[in-house]
């Protein structure tokens, strides 16, 4: 069961990169999943589930030098886990903890206490600003600008969040006397 929870969680990130092509799971004669072609968002919720059309706030920003486009989950939904959080990197699957940073300091203010968003976000940006050659499995990197890239994507979620209204607003003005 360790080893199938594996070739899962590659399958979903392998289909998460590449929603433009159809791909299948198949275990013991039984087809775990059967994945057309589609948007993102289609792929996103044919491998997690219908009621996840609901949890999905679209992320989208295309300055000059880097882009990033995607999902976070709104904050209602946010799990007891981390299973459900990926980052691409020019379409390579990593585990960053600094640029996970910057997206748990986007929820930080609306998040309960130990739990954590779904996330699905693409960053492109300029191979040569990029080393992969960090760690033997590849799933980490180095960004030159790295300082730059955690406030771009800590604003583009953040504003993701605030543009649909999902953090309230309460304001602690003084009431003026006539």
């Amino acid at each position: 069961s360790v080893e199938m929870r594996h070739i899962i969680e590659e399958f979903q990130r392998i289909a998460l990169a590449h929603p433009e092509i159809f791909l299948s799971l198949h275990s013991d004669n039984n087809e775990l999943f059967h994945l057309t072609q589609g948007s993102l968002k289609q792929r996103t919720v044919h491998l997690f589930g219908n009621h996840y059309n609901k949890k999905l706030v679209p992320v989208e920003e295309e300055p000059t030098i880097i882009t990033i486009r995607g999902f976070v989950g709104k904050p209602e939904y946010a799990k007891k886990t981390r299973g459900e959080q990926f980052f691409f990197v020019n379409k390579r699957f990593i585990r960053d903890p600094y640029l996970n940073h910057a997206i748990m300091n986007a929820y930080e203010e609306i998040l309960t206490a130990e739990t954590f968003p779904l996330y699905v976000l693409f960053i492109e940006i300029n191979p040569a600003k990029i080393d992969i050659n960090v760690h033997p499995t590849k799933m980490e990197l180095r960004i030159s600008n790295q300082e730059d890239v955690f406030r771009f994507i800590y604003m583009t979620v953040n504003d993701a969040l605030n543009g649909r209204e999902l953090i309230p607003i309460v304001s602690f003005g003084k009431e003026e006397k006539a």
